[in-house]
Order: C-alpha cells, then sequence, then structure tokens
C-alpha cells in the first residue's frame, strides 16, 4: 500500500477538526462516567497540541512558498 501524501494545512485541518470532535464525544463519555474527566482533558489538551504544531507548519510552508 503506498502512503498518500497530505500537504500541512490538510493535517491540521484535519486534526482541528478531531479537537471538535473529541471535546463534543469526550464530554458525553464524561456525563456518561465511561472517562474520567481528567483523562478527557488530557487526551483533548494532547490533539490540541498536535493540531496547532501542524497548523504552525502549514503557515510556515505557506510562508516560504512550498506547497500548504
Amino acid at each position: 500500500m503506498i502512503a498518500q501524501r497530505f500537504s500541512f494545512d490538510q493535517l491540521a485541518a484535519a486534526a482541528e477538526r478531531e479537537v471538535r470532535f473529541r471535546e463534543r464525544v469526550y464530554a458525553r463519555r464524561v456525563q456518561d462516567r465511561k472517562m474520567t474527566r481528567e483523562k478527557a482533558a488530557d487526551e483533548i489538551a494532547m490533539m490540541k497540541a498536535i493540531a496547532e504544531h501542524l497548523r504552525l507548519q502549514a503557515d510556515r510552508d505557506s510562508l516560504f512558498g512550498r506547497p500548504a
């Protein structure tokens, strides 16, 4: 299987969508006591860090003329 290449902009957008998804789903999981509030917060914070890192790279690429 050949891995498809994605731009940093596409990866950042996907990670940003994942943050919103986790915020919505994990809130329900906490409410249903299937996940602790601390675990949910840690997992969301980690994905936010990933999204921020990818967004910074996408912005850097677009500044230097590389395809974003």
